[in-house]
């Protein structure tokens, strides 16, 4: 029963790490090609200017948080 847990442990990891940055650039895209096709004038304009602009802080907030991950490792790194 112990290697079954470290599957499932191992699964979500994985999940969690790929699986979520790749959910939001996905996102992205289909907010921003959605936004771009729909004429200001469309009742669902406002709605998908609000998908779109949700989408950009998350992925930008992802995008943070790697380059905030990576000047923690090299600083750790130089002073070791």
């Amino acid at each position: 029963m112990n290697d079954m847990d470290y599957i499932i442990s191992e699964l979500i990891a994985i999940l969690l790490v790929i699986g979520i940055p790749v959910g939001l650039l996905i996102f992205f895209i289909v907010s921003l090609v959605n936004f771009c096709r729909t004429p200001k004038d469309h009742p669902k304009y406002r709605g998908r200017k609000t998908a779109f602009i949700v989408s950009a802080v998350l992925l930008g907030l992802l995008i943070t948080l790697i380059i905030g991950f990576m000047v923690l490792l090299t600083s750790s790194l130089n002073h070791m």
